[in-house]
């Protein structure tokens, strides 16, 4: 008699253990943007804040992330470096490039990372009253 709930208990244990496993495999996969962002070459779709679409200053802009932490801004044929760092815990990925053009320094900030897909990665910044979107596409 015991050794059938021995064995009901045993294969229990085993799918708990699996189906706990699988969850936080997956919950730390969909929280990062790490993996996504350095797969691929990326533009601004969309910039703006509660009054003023500003995508526009973004026009013909192309951006690379590195595993490393280096992010380079590319616009007819200049480079220019900055960096990112990605905060998994509180869900904000950061982003400075300094001496850089106007354009860029606007995307100096701590951003909430709102939404991940294969398609984009849409950013939020809300300090000072004050609201922004961000969002990057794969070029």
């Amino acid at each position: 008699m015991k050794k059938p709930v021995l064995l009901f208990a045993l294969k229990c244990s085993v799918i708990f253990y699996c189906v706990a496993f699988t969850n936080i495999h997956h919950i730390g996969v969909s929280n990062s943007v790490s993996e996504l962002v350095t797969r691929s070459t990326w533009k601004v779709n969309c910039f703006d804040n509660a009054t003023t679409d500003n995508t526009c200053i973004f026009e013909g802009y192309s951006f690379s992330f590195d595993a490393s932490g280096k992010v380079i801004a590319s616009k007819d044929g200049i480079n220019m470096e900055g960096s990112w760092l990605e905060d998994n815990i509180s869900k904000k990925i950061s982003l400075s490039f300094s001496g850089a053009d106007a354009a860029l320094l606007q995307l100096n900030n701590h951003w909430n990372i709102e939404n991940i897909s294969e398609k984009g990665i849409t950013f939020e910044n809300n300090t000072d009253n004050t609201s922004e979107k961000l969002l990057i596409t794969a070029l």
